[in-house]
């Protein structure tokens, strides 16, 4: 027989058993907002599909926003445990998304319940459940944030529960170098743009960045190389692209990443190219289409602000001892925090190194604490 799951696990494994790869999330969405709306939330589900749940007094501003993706990355490699399956084993829950990041989205429906219960809520309490992240974060949650106008905002990412004070941005960079097509028997008729490639990889890659003390270093990492046409057969190609992984940090504009690049590539003697930030479409399951760019700002909360406070309180009223730190990934924060400059933290069950892992897992007692961590915050904050 079974043993009886706690709702925060229960909810998770259900989730995890709903495969919901990014633009396929609609299934997930369904029993997320099936399950809010059992707990007494006001649900609502935005045009991309986005899951958006409130409790408190109507009326009331939304003191508290906690956001998760419901998507997930595809399974790949060989796995010990079924991928979708939902196993529990010596304490921790495995499948794709349970780390990453079905578990804290539970452990806030779950939190935000407990809280409402209490009847000591003066002010309402949002979660979003919000899609296509793996695809391009912050883009879903624009529309929840224009929705709910929330004062603070926790991104549930993992982070082994501890309070995230910010994150690099991030830029897909396109660096395209133009040559003029030949024979490849007779080379010296045309430009092969394949030379300037090499030596703008040699020049950036020796490109001054800018550090930070609590963030690290900005990064500027080729991802890939494609000719045109591909494959060039025979054939001097008539252009050569570059893609490029920016990471950035607080106050790097596009503009600015956009002029350091071309300004590195003139000094080289590199010539007849551009340099443009990408902006592929994507498309929601609800058939929503856009074509956001991909520039996703840095953030970094003040050590002083009453969130960060308020976090390490609950954290605390949780039993825990509260560790701060900082993300070396991208979150839906670049838009809560980055664009619109709203108060955020990040704080979630499971471990970062997890995340897109075979056999990823988040360990019971992590949703657990997250749950209890989430209520404390909630009280602090709203009640």
């Amino acid at each position: 027989m079974e043993t009886k799951l706690s709702d925060v696990v229960a909810l998770t494994r259900d989730m995890v058993r709903t495969p919901s790869l990014s633009g396929e999330e609609g299934n997930v969405a369904a029993l997320v907002a099936e399950r809010m709306r059992a707990l007494g939330f006001s649900v609502s589900v935005d045009r991309n599909g986005s899951v958006i749940g409130t409790m408190g007094p109507e009326g009331t501003d939304i003191a508290l926003l906690f956001d998760g993706h419901l998507d997930v990355v595809p399974v790949s490699g060989s796995w010990t445990h079924e991928p979708f399956g939902g196993e529990i084993v010596d304490g921790k829950l495995y499948g794709r998304g349970s780390t990453d990041m079905k578990g804290g989205i539970a452990a806030a429906i779950c939190g935000v319940a407990d809280a409402a219960v209490s009847g000591q809520l003066k002010r309402r309490v949002a979660v979003s459940a919000s899609v296509l992240e793996e695809v391009i974060e912050g883009h879903a949650i624009a529309s929840v944030l224009d929705i709910c106008q929330p004062g603070a905002v926790v991104i549930c990412e993992p982070s082994k529960l501890h309070v995230k004070t910010g994150q690099k941005g991030r830029m897909e960079i396109l660096l395209t170098l133009h040559g003029k097509p030949a024979h490849a028997a007779s080379p010296e008729c045309g430009v092969n743009p394949l030379h300037a490639a090499a030596r703008a990889l040699i020049a950036l890659d020796a490109i001054e960045l800018p550090t930070s003390q609590e963030l690290g270093d900005a990064l500027l990492v080729p991802t890939d190389i494609v000719s045109s046409p591909y494959p060039s057969i025979s054939m001097i190609p008539i252009a050569t692209t570059i893609r490029f992984d920016r990471r950035v940090l607080p106050g790097e504009t596009q503009e600015q990443v956009i002029a350091e690049i071309e300004h590195c590539l003139r000094d080289a003697g590199v010539q007849d190219f551009n340099v443009a930030v990408t902006g592929d479409q994507v498309t929601t399951y609800t058939g929503e289409k856009s074509s956001p760019s991909r520039f996703l700002p840095a953030w970094q909360l003040d050590d002083a602000h009453p969130l960060k406070q308020h976090a390490l309180s609950a954290v605390k009223a949780a039993g825990l001892e509260p560790q701060i730190g900082t993300w070396r990934f991208c979150t839906n924060g670049s838009e809560s925090a980055g664009r619109r400059r709203i108060p955020t933290i990040g704080l979630g069950p499971g471990n970062e190194e997890d995340a897109h892992t075979i056999d990823e897992s988040v360990e019971l007692s992590q949703l657990e604490s997250a749950r209890e961590i989430y209520k404390q915050l909630v009280l602090l904050m709203a009640a």
